[in-house]
């Protein structure tokens, strides 16, 4: 089957997490089962390799094999984006070069980062990729990770001349992204990482959303984007609601919001539901503990999502 990410890019796409065995490697049973999942709950693409997906930490071999389970197992239904984050222009196009090889219908793709980047520096690194790879791009604006941010105004630069299809904006800047929603260029697809947001930015324009928190209840995202996609506000703004207390699993007994704590969360999640064998996680994130697991479970009975 043939995506045409003009009409299918849109709606929930969950930015997965990548299973592990606990020797720290790819878990490919669990990895399937991930798959299947989400496919299962309706959602409308799969994002490997993200943040939630600890993709920057992956071994080449593992990156390899769960990409070449996905393309099995989504089988053309639904765009299959394939992260590629590394500091350098040559290290993606590498990395780019085998995502399209394996069947990725788009890649998405972060600023250089460790060496400082300017803006300028970040337009040449886009061309060059898009000018090497013959791939769809999406913009990965996550300053938080990469310390650099992906000003509005080169987004919109290298949206108009084709070189990106789309952002993936993970900013925590909801101005800059409501200000690139109402001013994007025509075909330019618009995703908010932002899970409090998502009623609101879809409602404004935005194509869909790509939520870490869609790892441990994706048919609560599915429901919303349907809910808000189709005008019915009532039913969005209950969904959303039932979202702000779900994101609770993310947060720290003190109060703070650390990755590994976040991933932790999902693993947990997608374990207590079945999907997944092990909640490992890569070094140097602390394992789950009996708190976070008995939080993550009380949180997610609460909402019904367990």
């Amino acid at each position: 089957m043939t995506i045409d990410l003009s009409t299918q890019l849109k709606g929930v796409l969950p930015p997965v997490i990548t299973p592990l065995t606990p020797e720290r490697r790819l878990d490919p049973a669990s990895a399937e089962s991930v798959y299947r999942f989400m496919l299962k709950q309706g959602v409308h693409g799969i994002f490997l390799f993200g943040t939630s997906g600890e993709g920057p930490l992956l071994c080449d071999a593992d990156r390899h094999q769960a990409t070449e389970i996905a393309v099995d197992i989504i089988d053309g239904r639904v765009p299959l984006l394939v992260g590629v984050i590394a500091p350098g222009t040559e290290q993606i196009i590498e990395q780019a070069k085998v995502a399209k090889a394996q069947g990725a219908d788009a890649i998405v793709v972060c600023p250089p980062f460790y060496y400082p980047a300017g803006q300028q520096d970040m337009l040449v690194h886009y061309r060059t990729i898009r000018e090497t790879v013959d791939i769809p791009i999406f913009a990965y604006d996550i300053p938080v990770m990469t310390k650099v941010k992906i000003e509005m105004e080169t987004l919109m630069t290298l949206g108009k001349e084709g070189t990106i299809i789309g952002v993936k904006d993970s900013s925590g800047d909801a101005v800059s992204f409501h200000r690139l929603v109402a001013n994007k260029p025509k075909g330019m697809k618009l995703f908010t990482g932002a899970e409090m947001l998502v009623h609101a930015v879809v409602l404004a324009g935005a194509d869909g959303t790509v939520p870490g928190l869609a790892n441990v209840a994706p048919e609560l995202f599915v429901q919303l984007y349907e809910a808000a996609a189709a005008n019915n506000h009532q039913e969005a703004v209950r969904f959303q609601e039932a979202i702000v207390r779900l994101f609770e699993v993310f947060v720290c007994p003190d109060g703070t919001i650390k990755v590994g704590y976040v991933i932790g969360a999902m693993k947990t999640a997608l374990r207590l539901r079945g999907v997944i064998e092990h909640d490992t996680l890569f070094h140097p994130f602390p394992a789950c503990t009996p708190e976070l697991i008995a939080r993550t479970k009380g949180i997610m009975e609460e909402v019904g999502c367990l």
